[in-house]
């Protein structure tokens, strides 16, 4: 007979010279007692993988996301908020570089076409976020305003107003509210009217409009006193214009 430690238990075995297949039956019936009493910690817990369900994984890592599916949504949001936030023309979403970098960070997303940005996401994004400020407006008593003039790099006019008020925790907050094409003459009637158009499309009250800032341009001086609206001289203009006719001046 001989004396064996089984190694999946510490009880030893007695094994006597029987043949071989006898002697298999008796250490799988020995092992199957041992085992039942005291289960193996060591052995993995985890579920094994088939074929089969690595198959199916492979397939649902290429598979692309529904457009209906929520990470589908979210990627989307993302790219039209770096659209919008960071001011990138809209073709960079037919890049190679770009869309490139959106499959190395997610395989499964495809991206919408440039149309589907310029007419729903950012008119989207553009909607909710007047809804948010018009409805902090709203909850405010006063508001001051400041607009100006100005030119894009292709000579292209442009009007933008912007509102300020203070919070309820005393902390001074501005909100753009428009950067609008200014086709026509820039006239002090036609900025003046602009610039109504741009509160009642806020939906928000002259009377509760304390005053408004603007450079010293004769055209921004008179639709301020064409809308009886208190009129603030903008600082930072006339610093401008202090420095810049002491250097012209010979005495200087």
């Amino acid at each position: 007979m001989l004396l064996r430690s089984v190694r999946y238990c510490a009880k030893p075995a007695l094994l006597t010279l029987l043949p071989h297949g006898a002697t298999l039956l008796y250490l799988y019936q020995h092992l199957k007692k041992c085992m039942a009493k005291k289960p193996n910690t060591s052995v993995s817990s985890k579920p094994n993988t088939t074929g089969q369900g690595s198959l199916t994984v492979m397939f649902l890592s290429i598979t692309p996301y529904e457009r209906t599916s929520k990470r589908h949504m979210e990627i989307t949001q993302a790219v039209t908020e770096f659209i919008a936030k960071d001011m990138m023309p809209l073709s960079t979403v037919t890049k190679s570089g770009f869309t490139a970098l959106i499959n190395t960070l997610d395989t499964q997303y495809n991206m919408p076409s440039h149309t589907y940005f310029s007419q729903v996401a950012i008119p989207e994004l553009h909607k909710k976020c007047k809804q948010r400020v018009a409805a902090e407006l709203k909850t405010k008593e006063f508001f001051a305003a400041t607009t100006d003039m100005w030119s894009s790099r292709t000579a292209e006019p442009y009007k933008s107003l912007t509102v300020h008020f203070i919070t309820e925790d005393f902390n001074l907050k501005a909100c753009c509210l428009q950067t609008a094409y200014f086709p026509d003459d820039q006239t002090g009637e036609n900025i003046a009217a602009s610039l109504r158009e741009g509160l009642v499309s806020w939906d928000l009250h002259e009377e509760n409009f304390v005053c408004i800032t603007t450079d010293n341009a004769s055209n921004m001086v008179k639709a301020a006193q064409l809308n009886e609206w208190t009129r603030l001289q903008c600082l930072g203009h006339r610093l401008h214009l202090a420095i810049e006719n002491a250097i012209k001046d010979d005495r200087a």
